[in-house]
């Protein structure tokens, strides 16, 4: 089981990095100090925050390190499971289409012609 799903697959964790997320977004600064108590396993504390670190949607506030502000990087529409490490599912042939400007249309023969349907 990946850190993801450590989270993500027990309740009590999942309400408790949403806490922390919900505080990011409302104050700028969540309580770094109670989120990785509930998630109690060091391991997987020090995974998530390499993880929102790295990203720099958090820093270590400078004065305590109970504390992290939101980092350059975070978005404010981050939902629970893409902060706990959930992989953005890959766009499908039409939706990579309408981003490009190709007509569902034109797609679709193309698709016909080489067999990608």
């Amino acid at each position: 089981m990946n850190w993801t799903q450590r989270i993500l697959d027990f309740p009590v964790r999942a309400a408790a990095v949403d806490d922390f997320l919900r505080d990011l977004r409302a104050r700028g600064s969540g309580d770094l100090n109670a989120v990785l108590a509930t998630l109690n396993e060091g391991g997987l504390c020090r995974q998530a925050v390499d993880y929102w670190t790295g990203r720099e949607w958090i820093v270590i506030a400078p004065q305590t390190p109970l504390l992290a502000l939101t980092g350059p990087r975070f978005d404010r529409t981050v939902t629970l499971r893409r902060f706990c490490g959930e992989a953005v599912p890959a766009p499908s042939a039409a939706e990579r289409a309408v981003e490009v400007g190709v007509e569902t249309e034109q797609l679709e023969e193309v698709e016909e012609e080489h067999g990608d349907s």
